[in-house]
């Protein structure tokens, strides 16, 4: 997991957005999209998670990283290009986008 220093929070971890997913946070709105935890934390929207092909990458997110790291099948570098390709990436505070959704989930 990476680490950023928020203005609220100090140092936090954080999650990587598409920028659809980044503009529902801007606009304070109700989250939709998939989250993934491959080599840290991804939120990126049902678009991006189909047109990109990140449904070949789930399994991943739930395998141990000692055996994640012996596949050679290719999969790594299908990730890294999917990864890539991902529209407009941003970086959000884990606390803040926790707040955000609480406040959403409570009006």
């Amino acid at each position: 997991m990476g680490i950023m220093v928020c203005k609220a929070h100090g140092r936090v971890g954080f999650v990587e957005t598409c920028s659809h997913i980044a503009k529902q946070i801007d606009n304070g709105t109700v989250l939709r999209g998939r989250r993934l935890t491959i080599l840290g934390n991804l939120f990126i929207c049902d678009h991006c998670f189909g047109s990109l092909g990140f449904e070949q990458f789930v399994s991943l997110a739930d395998m141990p990283l000692v055996e994640s790291v012996r596949i050679a099948d290719g999969r790594w570098e299908a990730f890294e290009t999917a990864y890539e390709a991902i529209e407009g990436r941003r970086l959000f505070c884990l606390k803040c986008l926790a707040e955000l959704e609480n406040s959403v989930l409570q009006q």
